[in-house]
Parts: structure tokens; sequence; C-alpha cells
């Protein structure tokens, strides 16, 4: 199997939703809370029987490009607003400038690599 750069701009990441309100805390409300960061796809057996409900977790297919935000505002039926803080307990590292994960700036194909060659000092000379 070859592997090219396109393989790997996103990737499922688990990520926790606290300050959840209780309105929202079925399949369909943290769905819709979750696809701001991306697409969701899975909650974890305490979520989807609601045994703890200090926070959410919530597997998302999340893009290399995303900034992995630490809050999400969401907007209420009545018109206010709440914040949804956002952990990730694991974040993969992502390269910003072709947007892929987990490579460094040092093995980043798209990357020209220079070697540092100091230039001479011609001192001047007096007369």
């Amino acid at each position: 199997m070859s592997l090219s750069l396109d393989d790997c701009k996103s990737m499922p990441v688990w990520v926790k939703l606290k300050s959840v309100p209780i309105q929202y805390w079925h399949k369909v409300g943290l769905s819709y809370i979750a696809s701001v960061l991306g697409r969701p796809l899975h909650m974890d057996a305490n979520t989807t029987n609601k045994r703890v409900l200090a926070f959410a977790r919530v597997c998302i297919e999340m893009a290399a490009s995303s900034s992995f935000p630490d809050s999400i505002i969401l907007e209420l039926e009545d018109g206010s607003t709440t914040s949804i803080r956002v952990e990730y307990p694991w974040c993969p590292a992502a390269y910003t400038l072709c947007k892929v994960f987990d490579h460094s700036n040092k093995s980043c194909p798209r990357v020209v690599h220079r070697e540092w060659n100091p230039r001479p000092v011609i001192l001047a000379q007096r007369k």
C-alpha cells in the first residue's frame, strides 16, 4: 500500500464536551454541538447511557486544518448563548503548511530544506 499526503487530512479524535445544557444531552443534541468541530462518529457508553453527566465524550472526524477550539458558543432557543468547553485528551500533530496530520516541520515533503551556510565576512581594509 502506498501512502500519500492526501491520505491523512482527517482523523478521528475523542473530545470531551463540558457544560452541555441538559436539553442537548441526547444523540441529536450532542451531534449538533459536536458537528461544529467536525463529523460526529460515536459517543462512549457513559455518554450514551447518561452515566456521567459532567462531560460528554464524542469521537469526531476532524480535519487537519481544524483550529481545535477550546470552546463552542451555543445559541439556545431563548436567544441566549452558553459556552461549551472542549477538551482534547490527545490531539494529533498537524503541520500547518500542508494540512496533513502526523509529521513535523522537518519531515514535511512540501518544504524545501536548506542548510544554513554563513556568508564569509569581508573586512574592509583601511588605507
